[in-house]
C-alpha cells in the first residue's frame, strides 16, 4: 500500500510539472514522452484504474479476471517490453449498441483490456499538457470539472439576463471527426513521433461488428479511455475562439458558451447571431455539422423553459415580490425515464427475491439522486420517492398475498421489515 501511494505521488508530481511547463509556454511542443508511457509505475497505475472501472472484454475475449489469473506482474512486463521495443499494435474495438433516450441506439466501441491499459497510460501523460490549453467553458471529462459545474455556470448566466439561447446539437459528432485534423491539433503540442503514431493506430484500427472487421477513416470510437480527451482537443478551437473574441463583454452582447463534450449551449443578453456565426465558422472548419432538427434557438422570456444535460431551467415570477427567478430541476423526460427504470427494477414478474430487487433499485437510486439533487429538485425527488415507495409496497403485497387500504397505512417498518430503501434526497445548492 505504501509503495502504491509513493508511486501515485511521483506520478502526480510528474503531471504537475508537465502542466506547469505547458501553461508557462503555450507554444511549446513536448518531444520526449513515449518512454514515460511504459514506466513501471505508470503502467501499474493504469492497470489499477482499468481494473477499478471494470468493463467487459474486447475482441480477444480477455477480461481483467483472466489477467489476474495469469499474473499481473508478468502481464505488465510483457506489455512494457512491447511498448519499449515499438512492437505494440492495438486491436480493433468491439462494437456494441446501447439504448438512447429517444429510443434509438448509440454505437459504443470496447477496446481490449491491453489497449485500455495503454490508453490510460497515454492519458496520464497527455491530459496535463492539454489541460493547460483548455478553457473554463469546457466541463466534460476533465479533472475537477463536472456536469454540475456546467449547470451552475448556465444558472449564473441566466441570472445575469443572458436569456437568448442557442441549444446546439452536433450531428453524429463522434462519427465525423476527421483524423488528419485531430492529428494536426495533437501535433501542436506533441512532437514525439512514437506517441502520435500509436494514437493514429488507435484511430485507424477500426471495429468488429457481427464478426466482420470494418475500417474507420473518420470518427473516434465512443468507449475508449482516451476518446473523451481527444473529443475535447478537437472541439477546443471553438472554446478558444469564443475566449479570444471577447464576446462575453457587455459591449459585445454578453455572449457565452458552455460545453460538456459535444453538448453545447450559447447564452446571450443580446446579439446572439454573433455567437451563432462564430460557432458556424469553426464547426465548418472542423468538418462538423449542426443537426438542424435538434438544434433550437429560443428566448427564455417567451419559451420559459430550456433543457440541458438532463436538467430543466425554468423562468418563473415570484408571487411574493414579482421578481424573475430561475429554477433548476430534473427535466420531465429525466423523471419519466427514472420512473420507467424503477418499474423495470421493481416488478413481481422478475425472477429475483425482493431483497435482490431492492438492492438493484438502491444502486440505481443512489446514482440518479446524486446527479439530479442539484438546485430546486425537492418536489421532483419527493415524487420519485413516493413512486418508489408505492412500487415496493405493491411488490411486497403481491409476495405476501395481502391487500386492502390498511396495508398502505402501515408503517414502513411493518411493511419492509429489514429491507432498507435508499432515501438520501438532500438537495445540493447552486
Amino acid at each position: 500500500m505504501q509503495e502504491r501511494l509513493t508511486n501515485i505521488e511521483k506520478i502526480q508530481e510528474f503531471q504537475r510539472k508537465l502542466y506547469e511547463k505547458a501553461k508557462a509556454e503555450p507554444k511549446y511542443r513536448f518531444y520526449s514522452l513515449y518512454d514515460k508511457t511504459y514506466r513501471k509505475d505508470i503502467l501499474e497505475e493504469a492497470y489499477r484504474r482499468v481494473k477499478a472501472n471494470g468493463g467487459t472484454s474486447g475482441v480477444d475475449g480477455e477480461a481483467i479476471d483472466d489477467v489476474e489469473s495469469q499474473g499481473k506482474a508478468e502481464y505488465l512486463a510483457v506489455l512494457q517490453k512491447e511498448l519499449k521495443e515499438g512492437r505494440y499494435t492495438p486491436k480493433p474495438v468491439k462494437r456494441v449498441y446501447i439504448p438512447k433516450a429517444n429510443g434509438k441506439k448509440r454505437p459504443l466501441g470496447i477496446p481490449t483490456v491491453r489497449d485500455r491499459i495503454v490508453q490510460t497510460a497515454f492519458l496520464m501523460i497527455l491530459e496535463p499538457i492539454f489541460e493547460a490549453d483548455f478553457t473554463e467553458a469546457s466541463y466534460g471529462f476533465r479533472p475537477k470539472k463536472s456536469a454540475h459545474g456546467a449547470v451552475r455556470e448556465i444558472y449564473k448566466y441566466l441570472n445575469w439576463g443572458c436569456e437568448e439561447i442557442y441549444d446546439v446539437d452536433l450531428e453524429k459528432y463522434f462519427d465525423t471527426v476527421e483524423h488528419w485534423k485531430l492529428m494536426k491539433l495533437l501535433a501542436q503540442r506533441v512532437s514525439d513521433g512514437k506517441m502520435l503514431h500509436v494514437i493514429k493506430q488507435w484511430l485507424n484500427c477500426g471495429y468488429v461488428e457481427e464478426d466482420q472487421h470494418r475500417q474507420s477513416k473518420r470518427g473516434t470510437p465512443q468507449g475508449g479511455v482516451i476518446s473523451p480527451l481527444l473529443a475535447n482537443i478537437y472541439l477546443n478551437p471553438i472554446d478558444r475562439a469564443f475566449e479570444r473574441s471577447k464576446l462575453g463583454t457587455i459591449k459585445e452582447g454578453s455572449i457565452h458558451i458552455v460545453r460538456y463534450a459535444d453538448d453545447m449551449i450559447i447564452l446571450a443578453q443580446q446579439k446572439l447571431e454573433k455567437g451563432i456565426d462564430l460557432l458556424g465558422h469553426y464547426t465548418e472548419r472542423l468538418g462538423l455539422s449542426v443537426n438542424k432538427e435538434k438544434t433550437r434557438r429560443l428566448n427564455l422570456r417567451k419559451e420559459k423553459k430550456v433543457e440541458f444535460l438532463g436538467f430543466q431551467f425554468h423562468r418563473v415570477t415570484s408571487w411574493k415580490n414579482g421578481e424573475r427567478l430561475i429554477l433548476v430541476t430534473p427535466s420531465p423526460r429525466s423523471q419519466k425515464r427514472c420512473k420507467e427504470k424503477i418499474r423495470k427494477l421493481i416488478n413481481h414478474s422478475i425472477p429475483l427475491k425482493v431483497k435482490d430487487q431492492i438492492e438493484n433499485l438502491n444502486r440505481f437510486l443512489k446514482g440518479w439522486t446524486c446527479y439530479y439533487r442539484l438546485g430546486h429538485s425537492n418536489q421532483a425527488l419527493r415524487e420519485i420517492r413516493n413512486h418508489t415507495n408505492k412500487r415496493v409496497r405493491r411488490l411486497i403485497q403481491r409476495h405476501k398475498g395481502r391487500s386492502g387500504y390498511g396495508w398502505y397505512k402501515m408503517s414502513s417498518d411493518d411493511v419492509y421489515g429489514r429491507l432498507e430503501l435508499y432515501c438520501d434526497y438532500k438537495v445540493l445548492p447552486l
